[in-house]
């Protein structure tokens, strides 16, 4: 099994969501995002967005 794939199905994510979460895994790197989809997952530190 490709490993993002592994990753999308753990985490729910959608395909291009799981290849930047896979990537950053591999790579050792936090992600900053305003994206929800990512919002309680590790390593990653979530900014609101404001309207």
């Amino acid at each position: 099994m490709i490993y993002y794939a592994l990753v999308a199905a753990t985490h729910k994510l959608a395909t291009a969501d799981a290849i930047i979460y896979a990537t950053a895994e591999r790579h050792d790197a936090d992600i900053l995002t305003c994206d929800a989809h990512f919002k309680d997952l590790e390593r990653v530190i979530h900014i609101d967005k404001k309207d």
